[in-house]
């Protein structure tokens, strides 16, 4: 074997024990580009007089106000799944290095494409923009967990990774289907658009709570894990509590195999 090979195996290796550097990366990324939206709000200098004067000045900002609430909850959204992701991780490779980055690339956009939008909240290419700055993000936070999954980066026992990987995917297809919908209602109104967005991230945000306690509630009244509502296919991200029910379930099936 020659040196260089030698060398370069030595380094791969070496880079898959490193595993996970890029969720620090990302926790750093994301912090910089939430706080980065605020500072989009500037106070006017001018000085006012009246209580009116200070009211209509705060209501000159409200558009402002309101992409900022709007993208710091997505990105927050966006933060959550991604660094999900590495729950099943158990090591990582220099593709899944760049696709990472990629992806982190396109969340660092999110601050202009927000401040963007809040200049031009009426326009149909502002709010087009704005969205396909999220399917770019989409689109690569799903590449990185299809790699990861199909090329041998993702380690979990039993069944689980086929239910974890089937959750994971059923969610990006409906936020796809969600924006796909959006882009088109851009060609028409730009409030549309801007309604209909708002409106699927709420249920976006709000159907894994609520489905839980809708479980919570169910469990109390029948205990005993649920294999299939321990993970939903719709909107719900597996976490590791998911896993620990999985493995309960399984174990309870082999006994009753036995």
């Amino acid at each position: 074997m020659s040196i260089l090979s030698q060398a370069l195996i030595e380094k791969t290796a070496h880079h898959k024990q490193r595993s996970h550097r890029i969720e620090g990366l990302s926790d750093a990324v994301f912090a910089i580009a939430m706080t980065l939206l605020v500072l989009d709000i500037r106070v006017p200098l001018k000085e006012i007089g009246t209580e009116t004067g200070v009211w209509d000045l705060l209501m000159d900002l409200s558009p402002k106000l309101f992409t900022y609430i709007l993208s710091f909850s997505v990105a927050g959204q966006f933060w959550s799944i991604f660094t999900n992701h590495f729950n099943y991780l158990h090591t990582s490779d220099r593709n899944e290095f760049l696709i990472g980055l990629i992806f982190l690339m396109f969340v660092s956009l999110l601050p202009f494409s927000t401040a963007f939008l809040s200049e031009h909240l009426g326009s149909r290419v502002a709010m087009g923009f704005y969205i396909f700055n999220l399917v770019l993000i989409l689109s690569f936070n799903t590449l990185h967990w299809y790699y990861s999954y199909h090329f041998g980066l993702v380690k979990l026992e039993g069944n689980q990774t086929g239910l974890v990987n089937k959750a994971i995917l059923n969610r990006a297809k409906i936020a796809y289907g969600a924006y796909a919908i959006l882009i088109v209602c851009c060609f028409f109104s730009s409030y549309v658009a801007l309604f209909g967005f708002i409106l699927f991230h709420i249920i976006l945000t709000f159907s894994g709570f609520i489905q839980r306690l809708h479980l919570n509630k169910r469990r109390k009244i029948n205990p005993g894990p649920n294999l299939v509502e321990g993970i939903s296919p719709a909107f719900h991200e597996p976490t590791s509590i998911d896993n620990e029910q999985i493995k309960e379930q399984s174990t309870n099936t082999k006994q009753n195999i036995s």
